[in-house]
């Protein structure tokens, strides 16, 4: 398949039967995925890169592409920055996880945080925060059998407690740079989607950013912003019941 208009009619009936699926139409025809189909972001041709990059970059093309791409194996270099990109640009805190976990997958937990962490100390205020929100999806998940006293590291499996701690640079990178980065910038869309990971304890941090854990505290409780108060107390153990990340919309770089 070379020709694009064989991927605008598939990206279409697709976007038909996602549609029908999210009203609720139970007698909706399911999408019928071509044999092998998803093979082609592993071994593109160029003109699949060039209508699959642009469908990155779509408002509902991109769901096709993010389908294709959990389906498949693995995918061709030249989509690893534009998968990424339409993960950070999705304003959906939730729904950006359909862009990233294939990414993990296919290019490894190391280049999908690095890429993510670059772009949260360069990008502008929304992409940070939409780099920010990419993370949680990025992050490695430890392994544990049968009844263990608690899920932390020292009680995981000997391989995924070794896979962790294999990026432990990573980890504190993103550490860091999550407490500069919320006590720095004043963005409200950024310290929104940074309070909800942010570690409040300061023996997780080197000495010379622990005073920052509480600034950083500080500028929570006094934010003119309902939420970033809101999630700093639960963050400290003093609420329970988690709201919501309200969405962030595009243009919104100096709020």
């Amino acid at each position: 398949m070379t020709d694009p208009s064989d991927w605008d009619r598939l990206s279409s009936e697709y976007a038909a039967a996602r549609s029908a699926r999210f009203d609720g139409h139970k007698s909706a025809t399911p999408f019928e995925w071509p044999k092998d189909l998803a093979r082609r972001l592993a071994k593109p041709t160029s003109e699949d890169v060039r209508w699959l990059t642009e469908a990155l970059a779509h408002r509902e093309r991109k769901w096709f592409v993010a389908e294709l791409a959990r389906r498949s194996d693995s995918l061709a270099e030249v989509f690893f920055a534009p998968m990424l990109d339409a993960g950070i640009d999705e304003v959906n805190p939730s729904a950006n996880r359909d862009f990233i976990e294939p990414c993990v997958h296919a290019f490894g937990h190391r280049r999908v945080n690095e890429y993510l962490l670059g772009v949260v100390e360069s990008g502008t205020d929304f992409r940070k925060a939409g780099a920010v929100n990419a993370l949680y999806w990025a992050g490695m998940s430890l392994t544990f059998i049968g009844p263990t006293p608690s899920y932390s590291i020292e009680y995981a499996t000997p391989e995924s407690r070794a896979a962790y701690e294999a990026l432990a640079d990573v980890w504190e990178r993103k550490r860091k740079l999550l407490l500069e980065t919320f006590v720095a910038n004043p963005n409200v869309h950024v310290r929104r989607s940074i309070i909800p990971t942010l570690s409040l304890d300061p023996a997780e941090y080197p000495e010379s950013n622990r005073p920052l854990v509480a600034r950083a505290i500080e500028i929570a409780r006094g934010s003119d912003d309902e939420y970033i108060r809101h999630r700093v107390e639960v963050q400290l153990g003093n609420e329970h019941l988690l709201a919501p990340l309200p969405h962030r919309e595009k243009g919104t770089d100096s709020v």
